[in-house]
């Protein structure tokens, strides 16, 4: 299996960043690194944005501390959600990969997601505290933002869908005009042809 390259330059921003979307070869597996702090909330989401290939290949993997159980794994699911809280200050790891190097399909996949942290706020005054609010207030703004990826996945798959109705159409056009050509010039050939046919009969 080939050794995962590391993408932290992305979840730098991760907290805030709108949904990414990656392009996975057959085999591939990228990783990318979230730093989260004690008590964290972490959640986030992920979709297969490719039609036409089954999600059988596509596996994903959250963990945290080396050599720990995985906080989310899921393989052959064409999109899900994950949430959990960190217990202490690290590194949250999330690999998506499209099969390995001696099992797959030979096809690449795109996959877009998403991966947050926000500060999770222990209650210890009851439901009606300030804590239980912002906490409130956090589930909302995350299944706000969960809507808003998904809206983003559907945008870039009807893009994708523009780019191959734009390119069918073109390749319609340069075969008609071919076609077109070829007809005008096999036309010019029989006419040519049977001028000179008559011409050389006439002389004889």
């Amino acid at each position: 299996m080939p050794r995962p390259r590391r993408r932290s330059f992305f979840l730098l921003l991760a907290a805030t960043a709108d949904a990414l979307v990656i392009r996975l070869e057959a085999g591939a597996r990228e990783c990318f690194l979230l730093d989260v702090s004690k008590e964290a909330a972490v959640s986030g989401n992920f979709e297969l944005i490719s039609e036409g290939v089954t999600p059988e290949p596509l596996g994903v993997v959250v963990s945290g501390a080396a050599g720990a159980d995985p906080l989310y794994e899921t393989h052959g699911q064409p999109d899900g959600t994950f949430a959990f809280d960190v217990a202490d200050d690290g590194v949250v790891d999330l690999c998506l990969s499209n099969g390995d190097a001696s099992n797959n399909d030979g096809r690449a996949r795109t996959v877009g997601f998403a991966i947050r942290a926000s500060v999770h706020h222990p209650s210890t005054d009851g439901e009606g505290s300030m804590d239980a609010l912002l906490d409130v207030s956090e589930e909302l703004n995350e299944g706000l933002l969960t809507l808003t990826d998904h809206q983003a996945y559907m945008r870039r798959r009807e893009e994708h869908h523009a780019a191959v109705l734009e390119s069918t159409r073109a390749r319609v056009l340069w075969w008609t005009v071919a076609e077109t050509a070829v007809l005008i010039a096999l036309s010019l050939w029989q006419i040519l042809t049977v001028r000179a046919f008559f011409e050389t009969k006439r002389r004889l």
